[in-house]
């Protein structure tokens, strides 16, 4: 992948790979923290690959969480295009099949990583999109969620077109996503025949996975999080 997006890989050391994982950055880039989740799909069995979306504008600048960071992020992002999302994908998930991984295809994001997985699955053929507090995907807000956000009746369709399972994971108190939005997203992926699962967390925050940031981060919601993480990626098929 050396003419596209710098990225971080983890694969299992004591066996080949069931399968590739994108894993989609949060808005603040590969973090440290993004690769840490590298390494955990590594250690369940999976190739994990997290590519820097912004790398057309800046390679691997590392972001804090902080105002600076945040703003930068923004800047970013607001670069960011769906056919740019869709070929870094799809570059990522060509790396995992060249390096033995197994043939399932999953994209696992994290708030604006959970946007890109849904608009990666609304174009790509994926079996799992895991979706972590994944803002701006029925109502827009970003450059990149217009003319029309991804989670469109048309973009649904398509999602369930390309075979997609969708879990969605979202913290009750999230500033970014309301549970009115929530149970409107359910409705839509409902009447496309998306299979999917979304879980609310009531008392967790935007963010609740992320353990680098202590003041949104829900041990309780995490732990079970990750449970269903990994058993919606023990679905996906394993070799061909």
């Amino acid at each position: 992948m050396s003419e596209g997006p710098d990225v971080y890989a983890a694969t299992p050391l004591a066996q080949e790979p069931r399968a590739t994982v994108v894993v989609g950055m949060e808005l603040f880039g590969v973090t440290p923290w993004v690769e840490k989740v590298c390494e955990r799909l590594a250690a369940a069995g999976y190739l994990a690959i997290a590519p820097d979306f912004y790398w057309r504008q800046s390679r691997r600048d590392e972001l804090g969480y902080d105002d600076a960071g945040r703003k930068e992020g923004f800047r970013l992002l607001g670069h960011l295009t769906r056919k740019g999302v869709a070929d870094d994908t799809e570059a990522s998930l060509a790396a995992g099949a060249e390096l033995g991984a197994g043939a399932g295809r999953a994209f696992v994001g994290f708030s604006l990583g959970g946007h890109l997985g849904v608009l990666a699955a609304t174009r790509l053929p994926l079996d799992v999109v895991v979706s972590c507090y994944g803002g701006w995907t029925l109502d827009g807000g970003i450059p990149l969620a217009e003319p029309e956000p991804p989670l469109t009746p048309q973009g649904a369709a398509s999602v369930a077109a390309h075979g997609a399972m969708l879990l969605g994971l979202v913290g009750g108190q999230d500033f970014l996503i309301s549970m009115v939005e929530w149970q409107r997203m359910g409705q839509r992926l409902e009447q496309a025949g998306v299979r999917h699962e979304l879980i609310d967390y009531p008392a967790a925050q935007h963010g609740f996975l992320c353990e680098d940031r202590p003041e949104s981060y829900d041990a309780d919601a995490s732990g079970d999080a990750w449970k269903r993480i990994l058993k919606a990626l023990a679905q996906l098929p394993h070799q061909g």
